[in-house]
This record gives C-alpha cells, structure tokens and sequence, in this order.
C-alpha cells in the first residue's frame, strides 16, 4: 500500500516513473523481485488499458452526437484518423518494425548483454502472466469493477458541489470520465493540462460556461493532487517502519 502512495506522489513529480518507483520500493521493502513486479505493473496497465477502452466505447455508442461534437470543437478529423488506421499503409509499417526487430533479435541474441537482458525481460513476462495464477478470476473481475466504479464516482460526486453542475446526469458524467481518462495518457503530473481541457471542453458542451468549467476542474483536480502528495509523504513516512532494518 504505501508503495502505491509513493508511485503516485512519484508521478506528481516526473510522470510515468511512479511505475518504477513502486518495484523499487518493493524490491527493497518487501524483496520482490523488480522485473516480475515490472510485469505486474505492465499488466496492471494492460488491465487498465482494457477497462478505459470499454467504457469508452459504452459511452461513445450512447453519447455519439456528443463526442461527435467534441471533435468538431477540437478540430479533430474523425474521417482522417479511421482512413490512417484502415489504411494498407499502416498495415505495412506495422509488419515491417515487427520485421526489423525480428532482425535485430537475431543478431544480437548471442552478444551477452543480450543473455542479462533476455533475463530481465524474462521476469518481466513471468510477472505479466501472473493473470494466469489469479486463483479466484470473478472476485478480480468484481475488484477490478469495483476500483474503476469508485474512480467514476469519485468524479461524478463532485457535480453535486457546485450549482451549476447540480443538474447534469450520470451520463454527462460518464462521458466527461472518459473523455478525461483517454487525456491523462499524455504524460503530464497527475493529468494536468490535457485534463482540463478535456473536462472544460466537455462541460461546456453540456451547456456549462467556460469559467464555471474551469473552476470545476482546477478545485476537483486540485484536490485530487494535494491528497496525492499527502498519501505520498505519510507513504515515505510509514516505509521505513515496514522493515526496521532498512532505511529509504
């Protein structure tokens, strides 16, 4: 647990390295291996990956116009980007990268660099198939449900504390969730900037005016990163106290 606070809190400070400093963290404190948790970050992401992609498309199907208007404001080309990716073109870049690192493999597998990192990436896969050995797959489904149920309500809650977001329904909310979700890809701390705009631009599509909109998303993002950065300081607080032993 306070590992994750810290990898959180890490992320504040350089985005995406919170992933590292959480096996770091466990290899130390708890002697698990650093390439298997790797792998089990690398799953954790593909499960995450998977979740934001199915509400996402829920939530397109139902909110089209919505989302149809949302590009047209972004100036975003649906028509260009489903031809780049149905394109033969595309298709033929993919299979030729695949080709050269096939090639590259096969070159340097008996360098022995190689040998250490073949070993490493090995690890790594031992911890990504670890989804395997999940004893009971409904509770982790049911888990997994229940972990992105509280991430969007957590959102959605924050409506009711304001007057001029009182009014707008689940819906409005999903499509705001999801919106602001695929944004925090881009590697920022905590989201911030594609998430405003996302969530701004959202909001007032639904009729919310844009101060209003921004207010909204600097207090819920706001928030959001100072109970970030005080998990993260009780996380390095509390570590040393897990192995007395040790010192961070």
């Amino acid at each position: 647990m306070y590992a994750i606070f810290v990898s959180y809190a890490a992320n504040l400070v350089v985005p995406r390295v919170g992933e590292i400093s959480r096996c770091g963290v466990l290899a130390k404190y708890d002697g698990t291996s650093f390439s298997k948790s790797l792998g089990t970050v690398v799953t954790e992401r593909l499960i995450d990956t998977l979740c934001v992609s199915l509400i996402t498309g829920v939530t397109l199907i139902m909110q089209a116009r919505v989302f149809d208007t949302f590009f047209k404001e972004t100036g975003t080309d649906t028509t260009v980007l489903a031809q780049v990716f149905t394109s033969g073109h595309f298709y033929i870049t993919i299979v030729c990268v695949l080709a050269v690192l096939v090639l590259a493999f096969f070159l340097i597998r008996n360098v022995t660099v190689f040998a250490k990192v073949k070993g490493i990436l090995h690890n790594v896969w031992v911890g990504v198939l670890s989804l395997r050995h999940v004893k009971r797959m409904p509770l982790f489904i049911l888990y997994t449900v229940g972990i992105w149920t509280c991430y969007f309500l957590q959102f959605y809650v924050s409506f009711f504390c304001f007057d001029f977001s009182d009014n707008l329904g689940v819906m409005a909310g999903l499509v705001m969730f999801a919106v602001g979700s695929i944004a925090v890809v881009v590697p920022t701390p905590n989201g911030a900037g594609p998430w405003h705009f996302a969530v701004i631009t959202m909001m007032m599509l639904y009729g919310v005016g844009k101060e209003d909109a921004g207010i909204f998303a600097l207090l819920v993002h706001g928030i959001q990163t100072f109970l970030l950065i005080l998990l993260g300081i009780y996380g390095l607080a509390a570590l040393p106290f897990t192995n007395k032993t040790k010192k961070l």
